[in-house]
């Protein structure tokens, strides 16, 4: 299986051979992908497919996952099937001036991979979805992704077999804006985040050219964490393998009440065992309607254990003695059946989403707050699920400093994350009384959190963002940015500014 691998990716980068096969007639690569960039109606022609507004496929290509941006379009999406398409794409945008975006598994809440800057969208789309081969490794426990593969691609290549990629629980994202911000997901207490296994990316930059970057290379430091679409079109990644075994899920529900002592137990036995259990932990409602009292919000963990289910429930008696459970679902079963069980496809529909990271833990008092604001819910049609949720982001994450690679938020246990939604129903007065209180819950909250947030949970309306998302590097990852692209094409709202 190793050969065959080898044999795969090889025949996989020669399609942007052409970029200099050239070189030895004294040209320069550039110059050797001028040639092939024809155009037809003044686009490229492309192995893939260009789609234009009216033509089939356009709306389904287009449809962001943030629905409140559904409204905006490109003025065309390349469908990219091979590496020199992208290089393609890339250079016909920055020479004809046209404002593009990058687009791989099409899940940025923010909407940045199809609305840059509000409502108005980009001359193109530069879509690699269709890129989406993975091939194993065994031998050396690697495996190769292309850059439009989803967790559920690579998931389904690598089931076969006792080896996984720490990633995200939603199987529709894809792994290149998963493993750009960092990559959060249910292993990384245990594994690391996606980033920490990467060991090597091909990338199309601002000149056109393709690179292989790895190693110590200052833009490998600044791609793993320094969020997607800044640098370049990312069209494979290489990650190092981690074996895996038999774990113990677990989805549990306690009865409305003693929500801050549950909570912050919650926290102490993710803290005490910090590498061994992840878990998403919160409170939530447990109806829809406005100003739910605090005996109607239950709390609730869902998570994975790396060990035994009886070693499980020793650690989690303390819970159960506290208070009665609603749901008590507790499975030994084989990675793989675990990873499944814990699938999610939210956030769906219209939302918006705010979060901020935790150090130690939530302190009793920030759980009481976090309380009252769900308390003060202004209503509307739909149950709020995720008004106060903690994402447990230590463990082995912590092992590296914030400075070893440009994911900066080494020295915290959680993501706080809360969010509003709403569906076609609610009325406009509905909707903008949501995002005030969202606003002013986040706000609120801000005592008792640390001045950061996570890049891939991006928020069109987060004060300060750029020192939130990369704090202290952000100073070398907008030198990086003026290295690779000085003329800023690669460029939205939230994008990393040229130093």
């Amino acid at each position: 299986m190793a050969d065959s691998s080898h044999i795969s990716r090889r025949r996989f980068l020669q399609t942007s051979a052409a970029v200099t096969a050239t070189a030895a007639a004294g040209l320069s690569p550039l110059a050797a992908l001028a040639k092939p960039v024809a155009r037809h109606n003044s686009h490229p022609v492309l192995d893939g497919r260009w789609i234009e507004p009216g033509q089939e496929g356009f709306a389904m290509a287009a449809w962001p996952n943030n629905a409140r941006w559904g409204s905006v379009h490109p003025r065309a999406i390349a469908m990219c099937a091979t590496e020199l398409d992208v290089q393609k794409c890339v250079l016909w945008a920055r020479n004809e001036r046209k404002t593009f975006l990058i687009r791989s598994g099409g899940h940025n809440y923010a909407a940045f991979s199809t609305a840059p800057f509000g409502f108005t969208g980009p001359d193109l789309l530069i879509d690699v979805k269709a890129m989406n081969a993975v091939t194993v490794d065994r031998e050396r426990r690697r495996v190769f992704v292309q850059g439009g593969a989803n967790n559920q691609d690579v998931a389904s290549a690598l089931r076969a077999f006792p080896l996984a990629v720490p990633s995200g629980r939603c199987p529709t994202v894809g792994t290149s804006g998963l493993v750009l911000g960092g990559g959060w997901g249910f292993s990384a207490t245990h594994s690391g985040l996606t980033c920490d296994s990467l060991l090597e990316t091909n990338i199309v930059l601002a000149n056109g050219k393709l690179e292989t970057i790895s190693g110590n290379d200052e833009l490998f430091w600044a791609v793993r964490g320094g969020g997607g679409g800044n640098f370049g079109v990312h069209t494979s990644f290489t990650f190092q393998l981690s074996e895996v075994h038999d774990v113990t899920t677990f989805n549990i529900v306690w009865k409305p009440g003693k929500q801050v002592e549950l909570l912050s137990k919650l926290q102490a036995i993710q803290n005490a065992n910090a590498t061994m259990i992840s878990t998403r932990s919160k409170a939530r409602p447990s109806f829809a309607g406005a100003r739910p009292s605090r005996n109607q919000i239950v709390v609730e963990t869902l998570g994975v254990y790396w060990g035994k289910q009886n070693e499980l429930l020793e650690i989690l008696a303390p819970l159960f003695a506290m208070h009665d459970t609603q749901v008590k679902d507790i499975y030994e079963v084989d990675y793989w059946r675990a990873r499944d069980y814990l699938l999610t496809d939210d956030p769906v529909g219209m939302y918006q989403i705010k979060n901020s990271y935790v150090g130690e833990a939530l302190s009793d008092d920030g759980l009481e707050n976090m309380l009252h604001w769900m308390t003060q819910w202004p209503g509307g049609s739909l149950r709020q699920d995720n008004m106060g949720i903690l994402f447990a982001i230590g463990g082995k994450v912590r092992n590296k400093k914030p400075e070893e690679t440009a994911y900066v938020h080494r020295n915290s246990n959680y993501i706080y994350e809360m969010e509003a939604s709403w569906a076609p129903i609610d009325k406009q007065l509905v909707v903008d009384r949501q995002r005030d209180w969202l606003a002013r819950y986040f706000a609120d909250m801000q005592k008792y959190v640390q001045p950061e947030s996570y890049v891939n949970f991006p928020d069109r309306d987060l004060p300060n963002w750029q020192h939130a998302y990369y704090g202290r590097n952000l100073p070398k990852l907008s030198r990086i940015k003026t290295q690779y692209d000085r003329e800023n094409i690669f460029k939205f709202a939230q994008s990393i500014p040229p130093a």
